[in-house]
């Protein structure tokens, strides 16, 4: 249980910091993109994706994925995702990356799939059962079983909000080794421990990227976890859209977070393209 000083510690911890543009984050960090090997965490539903009330017909635009394509010639890239890993390797087809998934229960890293959390099987199917029971009363519910979680989605009639609530906390009551995560329109019970935090967390140590300076851009409260790591590791947090944050900056929305890769890829390339000069003068310089 949370002590009042531990909750006054979080509640000062959240800030409110003003919208701002792709560009003026980048100026910001430049000294650091040049003299540090990048590590990008980048989170998918609201920060790359645009929100669907049927996740199943979320997209990530082509552009989107090309850009993240040509950034991984220069950086590191980790999707962070409330998502499975199959999920979210749709959204990313025909490409291959590396994904924390399920809230950071499950990891593939460089085609290698792990575990970060271990899963109560029975419990978790019996929890279904109990959910599928329990639902017959709310039929508007759009009900998400995932490889690991359950996702209890009411984007579509946001005044279930308290009923949802209800529900999930009985839930937790019956199955004590799943934990509530409350984001946008949803609340997911998925198994103890599985969070963005600690999966960052692991990855850098796990994969030797203590190195690498750590950027992390997401949205939704299940990303603040992963803002207050980063933000430990004096890298850059990034919040997308409204609400208070842990996070140091703000993009306003899907599309500012597209403008953000884009630019950090103009700034890579003309990185790379100066080294390249710099490297043939020196060799053909005339001693």
């Amino acid at each position: 249980m949370s002590t009042p000083k531990a909750d006054q510690d979080q509640e000062d911890s959240l800030v409110s910091p003003s919208y701002i543009l792709p560009h003026m984050i980048l100026t910001q960090l430049k000294s650091f993109i040049y003299s540090h090997k990048v590590v990008l965490f980048l989170d998918i539903d609201g920060t790359i994706s645009e929100f669907h009330p049927d996740p199943e017909k979320s997209i990530i635009r082509n552009e989107t994925l090309n850009i993240l394509k040509e950034l991984q010639k220069y950086i590191s890239l980790v999707l962070v995702t409330g998502r499975s890993i199959a999920q979210a390797q749709k959204l990313i087809y025909p490409f291959t990356w590396n994904i924390a998934g399920s809230h950071g229960l499950e990891l593939c890293y460089q085609s290698h799939l792990t575990n970060l959390v271990n899963l109560n099987s029975r419990q978790f199917e019996l929890l279904k059962n109990h959910i599928n029971e329990r639902c017959l009363d709310f039929r508007k519910l759009r009900i998400e079983i995932k490889d690991y979680s359950i996702a209890l989605h009411f984007r579509e009639h946001p005044y279930l909000e308290q009923q949802v609530h209800t529900l999930a906390l009985d839930c937790l009551a019956h199955f004590q080794d799943f934990e509530l995560k409350a984001g946008k329109f949803v609340f997911e019970l998925v198994p103890k421990g599985a969070n963005k935090g600690a999966a960052i967390q692991k990855i850098i140590q796990h994969y030797h990227l203590n190195d690498y300076y750590p950027i992390f851009i997401g949205d939704d409260l299940t990303d603040e976890a992963g803002f207050k790591v980063i933000n430990t590791l004096k890298g850059c947090s990034i919040k997308v859209g409204p609400g208070k944050t842990m996070a140091h900056h703000r993009l306003e929305k899907v599309t500012q977070v597209q403008a953000f890769l884009a630019e950090f890829l103009e700034i890579l390339k003309a990185q790379q393209q100066l080294l390249l000069e710099k490297l043939h003068v020196k060799t053909h310089s005339v001693i």
